[in-house]
């Protein structure tokens, strides 16, 4: 009886450590915060749970962890940094992060010519340079539109207009003032015909789709950096190109390019990851 009663007494006693072994799990609030860069869109990683979040517009940030778990913090424009969650962290669920601007220093800066000495506001003063005039700044029409690129331009041109189309009073031009009339006439686009036939309207629509893709690469690579997607997807940086040709060939990607988000990006490029590492290696 009395061992009964010991061993009883050991589990009441044990109770609270071994409940809270099995829930020893918070999702931790946190800020980034820095003086001089923005504090959006920081990729923060649990190194133990590979669970990954990204930072909004104020720099706040949640994330699940556990007692002794690291984090790291990382973006382009910052050094990276990685804390460790101790008790006063874990207990307060609260975590404030200073980031440092990542400044790559140069052995020798010269700002000739014109005499510059490196100060932008006296240096402005010095070459009296004026506004840009701009379309926008004369209120010209269409001033706002967005520039097309040359392979916008090339399809356009290549793609404009309907196969068919009844011939409008300025296609007669001065006909109509001699005769007083016009007749009904249907006009062919044979320009578009052609284009089409021909499968030059097919090539540069691919020409498009290719320029498009390279874009979003600069911009992932640019947002995440390759040494960043190289560590925290377990893809060696000599992959990354292929690995991100991979996500971009990918039916669904084109629908997450459109909005952009952040978060929903890298969740994706974390899912792709998977995929391509096991195609990888089926390959060798």
């Amino acid at each position: 009886m009395q061992k009964y009663l010991r061993f009883l007494l050991l589990l009441i006693a044990l109770a609270p450590i071994l409940g809270f072994s099995q829930e020893n799990k918070t999702l931790l609030k946190g800020s980034v915060k820095s003086l001089k860069n923005d504090v959006s869109n920081i990729l923060i990683i649990n190194l133990n749970s590979k669970k990954s979040t990204i930072t909004d517009s104020l720099g706040l940030f949640s994330i699940e962890v556990k007692l002794r778990d690291s984090l790291r913090f990382t973006a382009v424009q910052y050094l990276r940094k990685e804390i460790i969650i101790t008790d006063r962290i874990f207990n307060e669920n609260l975590l404030i992060i200073n980031l440092i601007e990542n400044v790559i220093d140069l052995n020798e800066v010269t700002v000739t010519p014109y005499n510059l000495t490196g100060n932008i506001d006296l240096d402005l003063e010095r070459l009296a340079i004026k506004p840009d005039v701009t379309s926008s700044s004369l209120g010209l029409p269409n001033a706002n539109l967005e520039k097309m690129t040359q392979s916008e331009r090339l399809l356009l041109e290549a793609d404009r207009g309907k196969y068919i189309r009844l011939k409008t009073i300025e296609d007669y031009g001065k006909i109509v003032e001699i005769l007083g009339y016009a007749t009904l006439t249907v006009v062919i686009n044979t320009h578009k015909i052609m284009n089409r036939a021909s499968g030059r309207t097919k090539s540069l629509e691919e020409r498009l789709s290719r320029d498009e893709n390279m874009a979003m690469e600069k911009e992932i690579i640019a947002k995440f950096s390759k040494k960043t997607i190289s560590e925290n997807l377990d893809i060696s940086e000599t992959s990354i190109d292929g690995f991100l040709t991979y996500c971009l060939s990918q039916k669904d990607f084109k629908d997450l390019s459109n909005t952009w988000n952040t978060t929903e990006v890298w969740e994706y490029l974390k899912m792709k990851s998977i995929e391509f590492k096991r195609t990888d290696s089926l390959k060798e």
